[in-house]
């Protein structure tokens, strides 16, 4: 058979398709996004790198993590937002730092700020843009510094903030997942906040399926 043929046969049967062009996921969090305990050994650690790693090519994770952002960052979500024109989906991943804020102020300005990320990045992106909204993972009472005196206070703010950040994703139309409880305690003892190397293994092993069940 001519090689043209033998061609036109595989492409018939889609032997030669062109592999789906990555989905584009922006990551706007704090410095559980930015992997701010790792070393730069550990780099490869970071649960936003295994997860795009574990996509085998489907995602392109575009990390906006920073240290000690709070919910109210919101010149910081419209600065990354001018950066990035295009965004298949957007996950959001705050709230560690406003649990030290034990008002009950906290929360309710924690939801209201996030409803405004949601707002603008579907104002930017589509009104049909995915999101996903993440709720902040648990600490090591025993280990932390500072807030040590109001670990027990704080906690309660973290499960608070989960909560609410549940109860937004649904009446947002977002998706919601929770990394709360999911740090071992031992991944927590350089300040009780800051997972290690295999803390971020555990974060990735929830953030992979999470993405992977959404078809992101």
């Amino acid at each position: 058979m001519p090689r043209f043929l033998i061609i036109l046969f595989l492409l018939s049967l889609g032997v030669f398709a062109q592999s789906p062009t990555p989905r584009t996921v922006i990551l706007f969090g704090d410095s559980i996004t930015a992997g701010g305990a790792l070393s730069q050994a550990q780099r490869g650690q970071l649960w936003v790198t295994q997860v795009q790693q574990q996509s085998a090519g489907a995602l392109t994770l575009i990390n906006e993590g920073k240290g000690g952002r709070p919910t109210n960052s919101l010149s910081e979500f419209e600065a990354m937002l001018s950066r990035h024109a295009k965004a298949d989906a957007l996950v959001i991943a705050l709230g560690m730092n406003d649990s030290r804020d034990i008002t009950p102020q906290c929360v309710p300005k924690a939801v209201e700020n996030v409803r405004a990320m949601i707002v603008k990045a579907r104002a930017a992106y589509g009104e049909k843009l995915p999101v996903l909204l993440v709720g902040p993972s648990n600490i090591n009472k025993a280990a932390l510094g500072p807030t040590k005196p109001i670990a027990n206070e704080r906690e309660s703010k973290l499960r608070e903030l989960g909560a609410a950040f549940e109860k937004l994703a649904a009446e947002t139309k977002c998706e919601y997942v929770s990394l709360f409880g999911v740090v071992p305690d031992s991944s927590l003892l350089k300040d009780g906040v800051h997972p290690d190397g295999a803390g971020n293994d555990a974060i990735a092993k929830v953030m992979g399926a999470k993405l992977k069940a959404l078809g992101w």
